[in-house]
């Protein structure tokens, strides 16, 4: 083989590592949907900007993964208390439903934050676990440093913009006003709602 082949030969051995490690981190990718819905009336809420609302409002998340998906949704009120809305998996095209949040007092600005990722969090569900048998200061401090440590590592990467998009089967066969969001194994979005 001659010089020209050679270097043809590892060119191609070159393009073809690359195109597998990006089909690698495409295959790792997390993309879902999610739409905040009025509890009431079943619009959808924008929420690109924090959410200006009146205790007593009700909510409901509506997420949707594109494939099997790990989700974590965790609630901060405007006193520190902090909720696990939800901790589980989210089966690939299925649509999953939040219960009924409602706005409480003392007003102020509450915090959602939804964690998608392809895998389980550990860490995270350490967190939770510590927090269901111990309610605790501590606890809360930590499950809260966990999510914004998870948060930050994501941020790190650069994800694809949220895009609109219609959620079908979201209520009764209607189509939903919802975002959808990509990030590499992960992605985490906040939704600050002031009341």
């Amino acid at each position: 083989m001659d010089k020209s082949g050679f270097r043809y030969v590892c060119l191609l051995v070159f393009l073809c590592l690359i195109a597998a490690q990006v089909s690698a981190q495409q295959s790792g990718n997390v993309t879902w949907t999610m739409a905040l819905l009025n509890a009431r009336t079943n619009e959808s809420i924008p929420f690109s900007a924090p959410v200006q609302s009146r205790t007593g409002e009700r909510f409901r998340l509506v997420i949707q993964a594109e494939a099997d998906s790990f989700c974590y949704i965790i609630a901060e009120s405007p006193t520190g208390e902090v909720v696990v809305v939800y901790s589980g998996p989210l089966r690939g095209g299925e649509m999953w439903r939040s219960n009924v949040l409602e706005l409480t007092a003392p007003g102020g600005s509450e915090s959602l934050f939804i964690i998608v990722s392809r895998d389980s969090q550990r860490t995270l569900n350490q967190r939770i676990t510590a927090l269901q048998n111990n309610n605790g200061r501590s606890q809360r401090r930590a499950l809260m440093n966990e999510v914004f440590r998870i948060r930050g590592d994501v941020s790190r990467f650069r994800e694809a913009p949220e895009v609109p998009v219609l959620m079908g089967g979201a209520a009764r066969g209607a189509e939903t006003q919802g975002i959808e969001f990509s990030g590499l194994t992960a992605y985490v979005k906040t939704i600050n709602i002031v009341h």
